[in-house]
């Protein structure tokens, strides 16, 4: 199924590039698992070249069907809920960055409003929670950044500030905020870019723009090994809030935060696949739920 999901978000786009961002995967990684649909069907869906990306016949004629296909597999867990009668178990997956608060207000309006409704948490990162809404995996998802997906729809709930985290004795101990043309002189660490690739990708941009041009990634999504790089004085990092999981893998290192300036802010936002939250659809009620927390 996540193979045809690949296929009709390409056919879509008609661009490796823009698809992988719609999925909030790597392009490699996108391409590769078309070669290998296009090895399992024996045919080749796309003609390629170096300026456009093109169906082939054997592409057009697939296309509506997956989508039918898709459509209908995503029906399966209403048809289930109306045939039964039995309380609705609703998936909800939870980005690293979200707040306490948030998740709390999220959780107490989804008990009280839904008394029939039974949530099961999904913690993930941003790029593969957006993956698994895609592949109907996921019924809603706390993510952080923007969603580049023609199929998904969000609601902004939370906006906090960024911090830096930058070892002790780098120079900023008896400061409380730091500018990026200070940063210049250290390199910039992340985990790899497909945990959350859109903001990583704007990340990037600004910190280029700003001099910060020197770049640690820390295979894995090792988040330990990246508080041995900052703590050890090789690189700074961003991170969110006190509370985020970035910020806790810092627990009693030798590290301070900053606040920036100019501030980025980590955005935390619902999300969920539109075409379950038309009226009637088994999504509606809950979004919403969140339409009401984001105003109010």
């Amino acid at each position: 199924m996540l193979h045809l999901r690949y296929f009709v978000a390409v056919a879509g786009e008609l661009n490796f590039t823009r698809a992988a961002a719609g999925l909030h995967m790597a392009t490699s990684p996108l391409s590769q698992r078309i070669k290998d649909l296009e090895r399992e069907l024996g045919t080749t869906l796309f003609v390629r070249s170096h300026h456009k990306l093109e169906l082939t016949t054997a592409g057009e004629t697939l296309l509506p069907a997956a989508r039918e296909i898709i459509d209908r597999f995503d029906s399966v867990p209403q048809l289930v809920r109306e045939s039964t009668g039995g309380p609705r178990t609703v998936t909800l997956g939870l980005a690293p960055e979200v707040s306490p608060e948030l998740r709390s207000t999220v959780l107490q309006a989804l008990a009280t409003r839904h008394a029939d409704v039974t949530v099961r948490l999904t913690p993930a990162s941003s790029g593969p929670l957006v993956q698994a809404l895609l592949s109907g995996e996921l019924d809603l998802a706390l993510i952080h950044g923007p969603v580049t997906s023609g199929r998904i729809s969000t609601v902004l709930l939370e906006s906090r500030p960024a911090r830096v985290a930058v070892a002790r004795a780098a120079g900023f101990d008896d400061r409380t905020s730091v500018g990026y043309a200070e940063l210049a002189h250290l390199p910039y660490a992340s985990i790899e870019h497909d945990a959350a690739p859109e903001i990583y990708r704007q990340l990037d941009n600004h910190l280029t723009k700003a001099g910060v041009r020197q770049r640690i990634i820390v295979e894995g999504h090792n988040l330990g090994g990246l508080a041995h790089v900052v703590a050890s004085g090789q690189a700074f990092t961003i991170v969110g809030g006190a509370h985020g999981t970035l910020s806790k893998v810092f627990a009693g290192e030798a590290v301070t935060f900053l606040d920036l300036e100019p501030s980025p802010q980590i955005t935390t936002s619902a999300t969920w696949c539109h075409d379950r939250a038309q009226p009637g659809g088994p999504l509606a009620d809950l979004v919403a739920t969140m339409h009401d927390i984001a105003h109010g």
